[in-house]
């Protein structure tokens, strides 16, 4: 067997290894090799997702287009962008997108060239998923157009991204449906769907309560602070808290909170008499002979 192999004119030492094809449904990481010049992809075991996954209606909507749309099209590149403010969800979304594709998947590392993707993606044919997260803080998106048009030509994929800003994202990418096909935004309301299972769930007495203080006066109603508020009351349900004293003490910010009542200070008298409490007769008691000050010269 030859140790050598010809790539056009380049003739290079055959890499030595065993046949590897993608598996459906496995993470990858996307890394680069900036001594070498060369992307790396790795096996990177699984998501780390929560132990449930709380799905909107719109986030079912949105996967079960995407897939459609995925499975029906020949495009080389279905891109869907998932933008908002950070707890809402966005990359729970993306990755459990990923995982119901049953695609291999490419998890894209922040110190990956972004013009270096279509060199990648066009040296096999299996079709995969790529996740970018927060695209507008890793990478300059205007390079990323090239990608996403498809000018040379690569394997089918489904880019997946996050994105906090929008407004820092490439004019050129938004309302262009050839790049972001699909866009899903959000905003801190909208797991005010999912409140009403978390508190049956947890069995949580005083609902009421609960679900205003979360509403009105919560200022990142994400799963996790909702969470971790419901088990915090449940875990204090047989003291005498309120919902806000049970979230002062805690990590989250609350929107026009209540200063507790301060503890009244007892009054206590000074040891040290004042000028008023002492009996003096100003004509018997002093003398000028007694003064050692200058009146006494």
């Amino acid at each position: 067997m030859s140790e050598f192999i010809k790539l056009g004119d380049r003739i290079v030492a055959k890499p030595k290894g065993s046949d590897y094809d993608l598996i459906p449904g496995q993470t990858y990481s996307l890394e680069w090799d900036s001594w070498n010049d060369e992307a790396i992809i790795k096996e990177n075991g699984e998501f780390n997702m929560p132990t449930k996954i709380y799905e909107s209606k719109d986030s079912k909507f949105l996967k079960e287009r995407v897939m459609k749309y995925f499975n029906d099209t020949s495009d080389q590149n279905v891109g869907v962008m998932f933008a908002g403010e950070k707890g809402t969800g966005k990359s729970v979304d993306a990755k459990y997108l990923a995982q119901s594709s049953g695609l291999p998947i490419f998890i894209v590392s922040a110190r990956f060239p972004i013009r270096q993707l279509t060199k990648v993606f066009k040296k096999f044919e299996t079709p995969c998923c790529l996740i970018l997260d927060e695209v507008e803080k890793n990478w300059n998106t205007e390079q990323m157009l090239e990608f996403l048009d498809g000018v040379e030509k690569t394997c089918k994929k489904l880019v997946l991204m996050t994105c906090n800003d929008l407004g820092r994202v490439s004019q050129y990418m938004q309302d262009r449906c050839s790049r972001i096909r699909y866009l899903r935004k959000y905003t801190v309301k909208d797991n005010y769907e999912f409140l009403p299972f978390l508190l049956e769930e947890y069995n949580v007495l005083n609902k009421e309560e609960v679900t205003d203080f979360i509403t009105n006066r919560m200022k990142l109603p994400s799963i996790d602070n909702m969470l971790a508020l419901i088990k915090e009351v449940k875990l204090l349900e047989n003291e005498e808290y309120t919902v806000e004293m049970v979230a002062k003490f805690m990590n989250m910010e609350i929107i026009g909170e209540t200063k507790l009542p301060e503890t009244p200070k007892e009054e206590t008298k000074s040891e040290t008499p004042s000028i008023e409490d002492v009996d003096f007769d100003f004509e018997n008691d002093l003398k000028w002979e007694d003064c050692e000050c200058c009146c006494a010269a």
